[in-house]
């Protein structure tokens, strides 16, 4: 099941098993949104908002961080499922098999209906192409635009950075579109609504099931379950090995097979792009994007995982190696477009891209607030701001809070108290804070 995480309606699908943890602070440090408490030296828990990186799973030296797919799939039904594969799949098995080989092996599975990601790719290039020339003759629009394919990416901004938000093209995502197009036609061939036919995503990472459970870019996914990668490969792996069909389903080039690895996704966008790999990369060049540093770039490619979804954790095979593999096949099928532009123009302009959310939520609007709304935040702020002034900024992670900061935040909310710090008793006799001498502030922050 997933977990809802303490003080947020936010659900997350990683969670810690806490027979395995042992307190060691490591994946609290980790945490690029400071959601992770180890308070009185006892397990981690996730307490704040997880955007499901997987960050603290990394760093985990007992392997306590676990992750969570769909709830709950029935693959004794999957004649009946819709099954769209991460491009990511076709580097797990060796250079020797080819993508068709993958999904003809998916197709022996039982599963009745395939759908190649890569080619759906391979035109969502061309519209990314399309969205940025168009906004590039409006006035004022906020370059660089940011691809909105890493979930983790996405939520990471909506949580730290709000102001980018409409950085991100309101362009709905490849595995997204290959659901709805694929509900549409089996509902028109065999008739029915589309939502009675489900769609089942392999992914190689946990994230893909915040995107389908709570979507930022959407009002509502097209998505009904994911499994990952490492869940199914010894089956697929074993089914790959007995194909004999000669059915063609895989129809991409080069470009949208590069999707799997950092860089694939404006391997075919002739415009001024970047690549960012890496979550503490993203995290600098999302910075660098707020300080309006990179206006001169037209698109930034992020994803969350080093050399892009290759690294992410359901996948099985060592991620340099799967770059190779994947490089190769890149190769074999070349880098030339396969997609005619007129046919993509024709989808961009009746609006078969873009998204069904109205708006992308933004920061709170302050006319909104009352006055006594605005009057406590600015006191919970000098609040914070006097308890930090006092702590010693060892950032030691001694307290159960990432960080100094954090820990301050803490004690105001009243979650914690100033005596959890290891520190605090020194500091208060440095400071000659003992007794009545005690702003009133720090003495609320002592129960």
């Amino acid at each position: 099941m997933a977990k809802r995480t303490q003080n947020t309606e936010h659900v997350s699908y990683v969670y810690i098993d806490e027979s395995l943890c042992n307190g060691c602070v490591l994946c609290m440090k980790a945490c690029p949104t400071k959601a992770i408490r180890v308070k009185e030296g006892n397990v981690a828990r996730i307490e704040g908002v997880c955007i499901d990186c997987w960050e603290c799973a990394r760093v985990c030296p007992k392997g306590a961080i676990k992750a969570i797919t769909s709830e709950s799939l029935d693959l004794t039904e999957r004649d009946n499922l819709i099954v769209s594969p991460s491009t990511v799949l076709y580097s797990q098995f060796g250079e020797d098999i080819l993508p068709n080989d993958v999904l003809l092996g998916l197709k022996k599975m039982g599963f009745g209906y395939i759908h190649d990601q890569s080619y759906t790719s391979e035109i969502f290039s061309l519209a990314i192409e399309l969205y940025i020339k168009e906004n590039r003759k409006k006035p004022n629009s906020p370059f660089p635009f940011i691809s909105p394919v890493c979930p983790v990416v996405v939520s990471l901004i909506a949580y730290r950075f709000s102001s980018l938000l409409e950085h991100i093209p309101p362009l709905i995502t490849p595995r997204e579109i290959v659901a709805r197009e694929g509900k549409a036609r089996l509902s028109a061939r065999h008739g029915g609504k589309a939502e009675e036919f489900k769609v089942l995503h392999i992914t190689p990472c946990p994230s893909k099931m915040i995107c389908m459970k709570e979507p930022i870019l959407q009002e509502h996914s097209y998505l009904d379950a994911t499994i990952g990668i490492n869940s199914i490969y010894e089956m697929l792996r074993n089914n790959i090995q007995d194909v004999e069909d000669d059915i063609v389903l895989h129809h991409s080039g080069g470009i949208g097979l590069s999707w799997g690895m950092s860089g694939g996704e404006i391997s075919g966008v002739d415009l001024n792009c970047l690549a960012v790999s890496g979550l503490q990369e993203t995290i600098h060049y999302l910075e660098k994007i707020e300080m309006g540093l990179l206006g001169d770039i037209d698109y930034v490619e992020f994803r969350a995982c080093a050399e892009g979804c290759l690294g992410g954790p359901f996948t099985v095979m060592d991620k340099y190696r799967a770059k190779r593999n994947l490089q190769k096949l890149v190769r074999m099928f070349g880098i030339e477009k396969r997609i005619k532009y007129g046919y993509v123009k024709k989808l961009y302009e009746k609006g078969w891209f873009f998204t069904d959310k109205s708006a992308i939520p933004g920061s709170v609007d302050l006319s909104q607030l009352t006055p006594s709304e605005i009057s406590e935040a600015i006191e919970r702020q000098n609040r914070l701001e006097d308890i930090l002034r006092l702590l010693p900024r060892k950032e030691c992670g001694a307290c159960g809070s990432p960080d100094c900061r954090t820990f301050a935040e803490d004690v105001v909310d009243g979650r914690d108290s100033l005596r959890s710090c290891v520190f605090w008793e020194g500091q208060e006799k440095k400071l000659g804070l003992s007794g009545d001498k005690r702003p009133g502030r720090i003495q609320e922050g002592l129960h």
